[in-house]
């Protein structure tokens, strides 16, 4: 296991340097959210998610002009924006999958900002539900800081189960709009940051990985089996080496520690969080907090992320935080369709 715990000792210094700088929150809290993730994890393996999607006939003017519906539900200051974003070349909607995935990209150049929001068409009510997921990205686009890193990925995920509930609300077929989305999205994250998780938090806790430190976890953090660890550390070495080879053009261009973060690491715990704080906050949240927070996001730069979950009602060092937030998912879950728990 040398050898392995070398190389992994390698990347993870790397990652770890790059993530005190550009997302230090999970550095400084990765056993607490380890601890949640394994909850999650183990509390949504028992759903039933198997709810399929149908194409019908929604046109790119349709899509549009239900997504601004909306959005003016939100709040009618969003229309200006939106309604410019076809004028202005900001939005494309694909035909043949031209894109990986939809997104909403934002480019800082000195003083100017220049977004672009692509949408991967589904030809059904998913097309609203990602439109409005993306144009939220937009709104708050413009601010550059911590906690918008932290945040975005909430406030959208929030209105976009604020969008599926609209839509259902008003009579669509369930069949044509897929909302179980999210909650199959946090099950992959969470699976993958469960995969990783015990070798970095590991590594961030104790320093260097080698024999020894199988014993200062069962002594200081969790039990846990020595051959479970090394089976671990091996996997994430190699899946590791393999980002690395595969990267070789953008590690010119960026730190090491960069590429292998971008890869996984900065986006799992994100939308695991997000997703957690956003079905929390469906069911025990004010609405109108979290458009407030959506708007001023910018200014919220000396307040921690536990302070900012205060502002709009989440208490996340409640001891009930964590049942209050099941219950609220299970309740979506059981809203959505005839599907309880196996």
């Amino acid at each position: 296991m040398k050898e392995i715990y070398d190389k992994l000792n390698y990347y993870l210094n790397e990652i770890c340097k790059y993530l005190e700088k550009e997302n230090a929150f999970l550095l400084e809290n990765i056993y607490a959210i380890s601890r949640l993730n394994d909850e999650v994890l183990k509390h949504i393996e028992d759903y039933r998610l198997d709810n399929k999607t149908k194409q019908n006939k929604l046109t790119f003017e349709d899509v549009f002009l239900l997504a601004r519906k909306i959005i003016a539900s939100i709040d009618k200051s969003y229309l200006e924006s939106f309604d410019n974003l076809i004028k202005s070349g900001e939005l494309d909607f694909s035909f043949e999958s031209a894109y990986e995935d939809s997104v909403c990209i934002s480019m800082h150049r000195k003083n100017q900002v220049k977004q672009i929001i692509n949408i991967n068409r589904e030809f059904n009510y998913n097309d609203v539900r990602l439109l409005v997921h993306e144009f939220i990205h937009y709104t708050n686009g413009k601010h550059i800081s911590p906690n918008r890193h932290y945040f975005t990925e909430f406030l959208s995920i929030y209105f976009e189960f604020y969008t599926i509930d609209y839509l259902l609300k008003k009579g669509i077929n369930k069949d044509e709009i897929d909302y179980f989305y999210r909650i199959k999205n946090i099950k992959g994250h969470s699976t993958v940051f469960f995969q990783y998780e015990i070798p970095l938090l590991a590594f961030i806790k104790f320093g260097n990985l080698d024999d020894n430190t199988i014993s200062l976890l069962q002594q200081y953090l969790l039990n846990i089996k020595k051959e479970t660890f090394e089976k671990e550390c091996s996997i994430l070495c190699k899946n590791l080496s393999l980002v690395e080879q595969n990267n070789r053009e953008k590690i010119k261009d960026k730190s090491l520690g960069c590429v292998l973060s971008e890869e996984f690491i900065t986006q799992n715990y994100r939308y695991i969080l997000g997703t957690i704080l956003a079905i929390y906050a469906r069911k025990y949240a004010n609405f109108d907090d979290i458009v407030h927070l959506n708007n001023h996001i910018g200014e919220y730069d000396n307040k921690s992320v536990y302070d900012i979950c205060l502002s709009i009602g989440i208490n996340i060092k409640d001891d009930q935080f964590l049942q209050k937030t099941f219950q609220a998912l299970d309740e979506y879950v059981d809203s959505k369709q005839d599907c309880k728990k196996i």
